[in-house]
């Protein structure tokens, strides 16, 4: 008898999935003999709808490879948090021979994103409308080329800092999908998410800083997005480069 898959929607979906930052509870689901995603790409694009729908209470998912997701093995970078999508179209016409996934959460601004992915030439753009923390999680380790983290939230009320995304645990979890000598890339304008970001990447193993500071404010070879460009560049943002050792 064929097995039966129930469909349901979002607002149903059980508690395992978890849309705090960092998701913590989504390692409990991800599994070698589990169901591949089906990632069926409108364009260069997949919305959060196309996953939500395969989702099920005790679901265990596979990883997934670049090959699955473009169809080729070239090195695989990650844009966590793409915003309108215009760090990753820069990065992904300076590096044509390198595929680019992009990962945001919020519709909205996903679909300033779409836009510019239709408009790559060169095939190496893929970006998903969901929560990075289970995509990064399907990541095989010593899978990921970069991972870059531009900007994120700093959610600056004290209530909410709970939900900021670089805790530690996360930061570790994308050093274990990084190849060796890979990089993890962080910006951001806001000084008390810096410093608690310098303080969590102490707890972080296996990576060394690339300057000979924790950080630097101001770097040359940063692609200055509309928002840097708006309001951070004349400060300087907060760069973290870290490689993976």
């Amino acid at each position: 008898m064929e097995e039966k898959v129930v469909k349901i929607k979002p607002t149903e979906i059980p508690a395992f999935i978890s849309w705090w930052q960092g998701g913590s509870r989504y390692e409990e689901n991800v599994a070698e003999d589990g169901i591949t995603l089906n990632l069926t790409f409108q364009g260069n694009a997949l919305y959060g709808d196309k996953i939500w729908e395969q989702l099920y209470p005790n679901i265990k998912i596979k990883y997934i490879s670049s090959e699955e997701i473009f169809g080729n093995n070239k090195p695989l970078n990650l844009e966590i948090g793409i915003g309108n999508g215009e760090f990753l179209a820069n990065m992904a016409a300076y590096k044509a021979e390198e595929n680019f996934l992009g990962v945001e959460v919020f519709k909205k601004i996903f679909k300033l994103a779409e836009k510019r992915a239709n408009k790559n030439q060169f095939g190496n753009i893929k970006i998903i409308q969901f929560d990075a923390a289970l995509i990064l999680r399907l990541m095989k380790e010593d899978s990921l080329s970069n991972v870059y983290v531009n900007f994120p939230d700093p959610w600056p009320k004290k209530k909410h800092k709970r939900r900021r995304l670089l805790k530690p645990d996360f930061m570790q979890l994308i050093v274990s999908r990084l190849k060796k000598g890979g990089f993890m890339q962080i910006a951001t304008d806001h000084d008390d998410y810096a410093e608690e970001i310098n303080e969590n990447l102490k707890e972080v193993q296996g990576i060394k800083s690339i300057y000979d500071t924790p950080f630097v404010r101001k770097v040359e070879d940063y692609f200055p997005t509309k928002y840097y460009r708006k309001f951070v560049q004349e400060e300087g943002a907060y760069f973290f480069r870290y490689e993976k050792i």
